[in-house]
């Protein structure tokens, strides 16, 4: 009974390697983008294996601070140079795109806590790049009758969950961020209109191994909408 005990403890949420670390996570993942808007003219997508850099800091207690940096810039860029176009070629008139420069970033401290659930909230920050390839890069020309891509600053609330999954020694970890827009301004008589966007990933780490699935898309009703889909694993150090 004392061993069983003892193995259970284990798997409780402070006992995670890497508690109050800041860590440089890397990772491969499977991407997909999509425009889901049903009145799309052009029915485009792009998808690749995409190379992931971020940095986070898991800390469990009451009112601990956790954090997220999701660099996105980096790894679509070499993706771009395996692609079929390269980094000089124009992708195809309507292919999606939901990138950052910058990156997106989440802040949040614990709300709720115990030895195998932690709840945290928080703010998200970050920029996107969002629309779909326009058919020339004159956003105001008559001739981008598809829509275009735009560049936003972002701001808005987020969330963060994390369970210890009995004495398994696996952690779950989930982020989510609803991420309102500013800056760009569609064209009024484009099919574009500026979204909020929901932004979420999940992962089940074990020890420093992790796999992970990332959703980020916008929440618009009409005109292009824009959905990234990665699944990979990778590591923390």
């Amino acid at each position: 009974m004392l061993t069983l005990l003892t193995y259970s403890s284990q798997a409780q949420l402070s006992d995670y390697p890497l508690d109050g670390e800041k860590t440089m996570r890397f990772a491969l993942y499977y991407g997909a983008i999509t425009n889901e808007w049903s009145g799309k003219i052009e029915d485009e997508k792009s998808s690749t294996v995409v190379f992931d850099w971020s940095q986070s800091r898991s800390t469990f207690g009451w009112g601990k601070y956790q954090n997220s940096h999701r660099y996105k810039i980096f790894g679509d860029v070499i993706s771009m140079l395996y692609s079929g176009a390269g980094i000089s070629g124009k992708p195809a008139a309507g292919t999606p795109i939901l990138t950052s420069i910058f990156g997106w970033h989440n802040f949040a401290f614990s709300a709720f806590h115990s030895d195998y659930l932690q709840l945290s909230l928080g703010l998200h920050a970050g920029d996107y790049w969002y629309g779909i390839e326009p058919i020339t890069i004159h956003k105001r020309s008559e001739q981008n009758t598809s829509g275009s891509r735009y560049y936003y600053g972002a701001t808005g609330p987020a969330w963060m969950a994390d369970v210890a999954i009995g004495n398994t020694g696996f952690w779950v970890h989930y982020e989510g961020a609803y991420a309102f827009l500013w800056g760009g301004q569609p064209e009024p008589d484009s099919l574009d209109v500026k979204p909020d966007i929901l932004n979420q990933t999940f992962e089940v780490r074990w020890r420093q191994l992790f796999v992970t699935a990332e959703i980020v898309y916008g929440m618009n009703d009409w005109g292009n909408r824009i959905k990234r889909q990665q699944f990979g694993f990778g590591i923390s150090i």
